[in-house]
């Protein structure tokens, strides 16, 4: 750090050369520190009482720990109903930047966001709000003695068990934690496409687990489970039938309900060659009885075998196999490796087709692919997910 200080006289933020305690702000700083700060400073105030018997501070913490708290809600609001706004899940402009959280509470419960999750997180967080804002309506009781009409402050309450609001807050955390969490994967999924206004991705693949197999759907069975989720997602006749035809329509969805999806280029009988050919290089292990543990022994013989055994499989495919379906077996890896949404696959295909190096030097391209010890894994899980499951089942087996 070449430059000087320039809080160099600053008692808070004067630079010290410390990585153990240096904490990140600011630029290096993200939104959710601050949810996450003020929720867990409420209850390390509050443990400290407990665990330190500070039965003299009880009466000076509370506040700090109640403001916490309330501040802690106001700023999980703040940040879901932001997202959701920008998302089209709430109409612009009626947000306001103030301090009142039954009022952003409000608005997030009266969108009639179409996600089971985000739903029941809200209805779990609303007595909280309730609470916090019945004593503290707009940020100002809990930090002032004197509130803006002159009144004294939380006048209507004279004790707070500490007991009980450990509890509850061990409780809100758990809240808004899986409230922003799943704030940020419903936006995520939205740019799906595959959702209705009743129901997100998530509940269209927990109402296809919820369905028997495609030909069993006139049966018995199928109308037994079309009311048990018509009455759990609260879903009228008409809804019910689009939540079938977008999962009758999705590769993922299709796959739980038994229905088979082809793959772009790429045969059952291709990626079983390939797997088979990958085994080879990669045979199974076994465990010894004379086995005590990993052995680290370099052996250069070993090593060149594998390099000669790699090289003459890829001899093999490289001849067999077209630059379309060596940019899907990346694209299957990848999906399998790192579960990305199963809509993106095409477009996932199509990018591992446009790299450079897969027209100039498709035998390394190839190659980098073949030498994935986890292959065979990831490829058994995209074709699963992808609605190949005859062919999942057979990559098990190999």
């Amino acid at each position: 750090m070449n430059d000087p200080d320039p809080y160099a006289h600053d008692p808070f933020f004067k630079f010290i050369p410390d990585g153990e305690w240096n904490a990140c702000i600011g630029r290096q700083g993200e939104e959710e520190n601050y949810i996450d700060g003020y929720i867990e400073a409420s209850i390390e105030l509050v443990e400290a009482i407990f665990e330190k018997q500070l039965l003299g501070q009880r009466d000076t913490l509370i506040l700090p720990i109640l403001y916490n708290a309330r501040h802690g809600i106001e700023l999980a609001l703040k940040y879901s109903a932001f997202r959701m706004e920008t998302a089209g899940c709430i109409p612009k402009g009626i947000l306001r930047r103030n301090h009142d959280i039954s009022a952003y509470w409000k608005t997030l419960n009266d969108a009639e966001i179409g996600d089971e999750k985000l739903n029941s997180l809200l209805k779990a967080l609303q007595p909280f709000v309730e609470s916090l804002a019945r004593i503290d309506s707009d940020g100002q009781e809990l930090r002032y003695h004197e509130n803006r009409e002159n009144g004294a402050s939380l006048q209507d309450y004279s004790v707070a068990n500490l007991r009980l609001i450990r509890k509850s807050l061990q409780s809100l955390r758990e809240i808004v934690r899986r409230l922003t969490y799943r704030v940020v994967d419903y936006v995520s999924e939205l740019g799906t496409g595959t959702n209705t206004d009743r129901c997100s991705r998530t509940d269209l693949l927990a109402i296809a687990k919820l369905l028997p197999d495609r030909e069993k759907w006139g049966s018995q069975e199928f109308s037994d489970a079309r009311e048990h989720i018509k009455n759990r997602f609260n879903l009228s006749n008409r809804a019910f039938t689009r939540c079938l035809e977008l999962i009758q329509k999705n590769r993922e969805m299709r796959a739980v309900i038994g229905l088979e999806t082809g793959l772009m280029f790429l045969t059952d009988e291709t990626i079983i060659s390939v797997a088979m050919e990958w085994r080879k290089v990669h045979p199974r292990t076994t465990a010894t009885s004379q086995s005590l543990g990993t052995s680290f022994r370099f052996d250069v013989r070993e090593m060149l075998t594998d390099r000669t055994d790699h090289r003459e499989m890829l001899d093999r495919l490289i001849g067999r196999l077209s630059q379309d379906e060596i940019a899907e077996i990346r694209a299957l890896f990848y999906l399998g490796r790192d579960p990305y949404f199963t809509e993106f696959y095409e477009d996932a295909v199509r990018d591992c087709r446009k790299q450079p190096e897969l027209a100039s030097n498709p035998g390394g391209y190839l190659s980098r692919i073949l030498n994935k010890t986890n292959l065979l894994t990831c490829l058994q899980r995209s074709t699963q997910r992808l609605g190949r499951l005859a062919l999942s089942t057979k990559l098990s087996d190999i």
